[in-house]
């Protein structure tokens, strides 16, 4: 029983229930009472000691709501995970775009009604593909012309050396038969006809050259982006008919700061993504800019897409960029949401 007094003695007074001083009287009772024969001190101090231990239970009992509500700290869930090694990448990021090697605008080289409209937009041509023609038998006739004039002053340029021949050997066998002023107006005959004969051998390649321009020509292989003739239209020479794009290569531009480029090299992979790709594509740098934009402090990169890989992306779409720089395996790994900023850094 005195044990038990005195070990309820001890928790009311951690908890505040009774004022030291009473809790030291009533245990220096409590402990000082004997199981040895009952006479009336015994009694006496029996009493006592149940009147105390009731008025302890009932002190203990009426503060023990205000310790709970009080005392205790609030309890958090925590989840144990066990960190492992896991390979860790350093890589950097950039917002670019995708390219074509080159656009390519198609104009009209000879003026004229244009006949035939060859190719629509977003077809595939192949280089020297006819895409359109403009009056074809205009141009054809023309150097039909042109050949039949150079016809007529090559005749005109024979006959004029026939006879400059034919008055030199005269003169050679009986001398002054023709006079030196006839000789000489045949000898510049001789040079006129040959003039004569080399403006028309040059207007006999300018027809050809028109008639191979009345069909206009895909210049290089590539997919037709616009269709700027109609048939039945006239147009001058200079005017737009189509652009076309050349997408072999297919590049990805983007820029990075001056420090990040200190890590790239000419030939270095790197992946990106597109709102319109399935999964990051590939591609390798080609290009790597001399020097900063005096602006923005950004330095131009350009990268080549994979070939396998180009009809994935279409140009001019934006591109999420990712060049893995530096790998360090079995690096352990703790999850980011584990770590809290506080006035002494992470923890």
């Amino acid at each position: 029983m005195t044990r038990q007094v005195a070990a309820l003695l001890r928790h009311c007074q951690l908890s505040g229930t009774l004022p030291r001083r009473l809790l030291c009287r009533s245990a220096a009772r409590v402990c000082s009472a004997s199981y040895g024969p009952l006479n009336d001190g015994a009694v006496m101090r029996r009493v006592l000691a149940s009147l105390v231990l009731s008025f302890l239970v009932a002190a203990c009992g009426g503060g023990g709501d205000s310790g709970k509500s009080g005392g205790r700290k609030p309890v958090f869930p925590v989840e144990v995970i066990t960190v492992e090694g896991q390979t860790v990448e350093y890589a950097i990021s950039a917002v670019g775009t995708v390219e074509a090697f080159e656009t390519v605008l198609v104009t009209a080289r000879v003026r004229g009604v244009i006949e035939k409209v060859n190719f629509r937009e977003g077809q595939l041509v192949k280089p020297d593909e006819i895409l359109l023609e403009i009056e074809p038998q205009t141009y054809r006739n023309a150097r039909d012309g042109a050949k039949a004039r150079l016809e007529k002053a090559e005749a005109a340029a024979a006959d004029a050396e026939f006879g400059l021949n034919n008055r030199e050997k005269a003169n050679a066998k009986t001398p002054g038969i023709f006079s030196p002023e006839e000789v000489e107006t045949w000898r510049n005959k001789v040079k006129s006809t040959k003039a004569e004969v080399s403006s028309a051998k040059v207007d006999v390649a300018q027809a050809e050259l028109d008639l191979e321009n009345a069909f206009a020509k895909a210049p290089i292989g590539g997919v037709i982006q616009t269709r700027d003739a109609q048939t039945g239209a006239y147009v001058q020479p200079g005017a737009l008919l189509a652009t076309l794009q050349r997408r072999d290569p297919l590049l990805v531009r983007f820029a990075v700061t001056e420090q990040e480029a200190g890590y790239l090299s000419i030939g270095k992979p790197l992946t990106f993504t597109a709102r319109d790709t399935p999964a990051p594509l590939n591609a390798k740098i080609t290009y790597i800019s001399a020097a900063a934009d005096v602006g923005t402090r950004m330095v131009d990169v350009l990268a080549e897409v994979e070939s396998n890989e180009r009809e994935l992306v279409r140009p001019g779409t934006f591109a999420q960029v990712r060049i893995v720089t530096a790998s360090r395996p079995n690096t352990p790994a703790i999850p980011q949401t584990a770590v809290r900023a506080s006035e002494r850094g992470f923890l």
